[in-house]
């Protein structure tokens, strides 16, 4: 690597890395506990993503390229975001949400979700609901969390109305910073990914601006068109994976899976 490019990459990342040092602080995060974070990716990603073909990747060489010391190596790959406490609820909130909006059982006419009680002995309720997409949470804490975020409105005769397809934690909340690393991670990875890559080869990635910047009292108009073009465009991919699943057969049910998907986002440069 080129002294031009190493720096190319340390004057990115310092950008990257600014969004994301601002969170840290407003939470209290201090350097030494980003540090050691930085320390178990680099162990992570070298044994994974570097290893020599048909040979186990060994600590010395992690060590090499890492420029971490054996000792630091070793101590790193005890780590795990388990023991760290980095999981969330973000994904199985989203299958709930997910599940209420496309699955014949709980959507009625023209495919729109229904609205659920609590439990019922006669027909789909929440309770059901939560154990086919959210595992083993409980569905009182599910339907708490989604009251909080008014992803649902409870109705006079008792029910449950769905109000939202999308999962917006509340600012700062556990599972809003989680949301914040995997929407990172994704659009980076697909940067990464396409990095090299002739036009038409890589993952499709566009970005549209206004280049000498656009009028203040234009912004909210701007925002709306998003908003609208934006949710439409998502809600009809939503939907075509969706019917994916349902053509899924028991001949075609264990092919390779891979995860996938799309994301919309409103970008405004700070001024500084």
């Amino acid at each position: 690597m080129t002294d031009a490019v190493r720096l190319g990459l340390l004057s990115a990342y310092r950008g990257l890395l600014q969004p994301l040092v601002r969170i840290l602080i407003r939470n209290g995060v201090s350097f030494s506990e980003l540090a050691e974070i930085l320390k178990s990716v680099f162990v992570e990603v070298a044994e994974r993503d570097f290893n020599l073909p048909e040979r186990r990747t060994s600590q010395s060489r992690i060590a090499i390229l890492t420029g971490l010391t054996r000792k630091e190596v070793a101590k790193q790959k005890t780590v795990d975001s388990a023991a760290l406490g980095l999981t969330g609820n973000l994904n199985r909130v989203t299958r709930v949400l997910m599940g209420w909006h496309t699955d014949q059982a709980f959507t009625g006419p023209y495919g729109m979700p229904l609205e659920l009680p609590f439990e019922s002995d006669t027909g789909s309720d929440f309770v059901g609901l939560v154990r086919k997409y959210s595992g083993d949470m409980a569905p009182r804490a599910m339907l708490d969390e989604l009251l909080h975020v008014h992803a649902v409105e409870r109705l006079a005769t008792g029910s449950f109305k769905v109000l939202m397809r999308a999962y917006i934690p509340e600012n700062f909340h556990p599972d809003a910073l989680q949301r914040v690393g995997q929407v990172i991670r994704d659009f980076v990875n697909t940067v990464e990914f396409n990095i090299g890559k002739r036009p038409g080869l890589g993952r499709f990635e566009r970005v549209v601006l206004a280049e000498e910047g656009l009028r203040e009292d234009l912004m909210p108009a701007f925002d709306a068109l998003i908003r609208a073009k934006g949710q439409n465009l998502l809600v009809e991919l939503d939907n075509w994976l969706s019917a994916q699943e349902l053509t899924v057969t028991a001949k075609n049910r264990g092919g390779k899976r891979t995860k996938t998907g799309v994301g919309v986002y409103h970008f405004v440069v700070p001024d500084d």
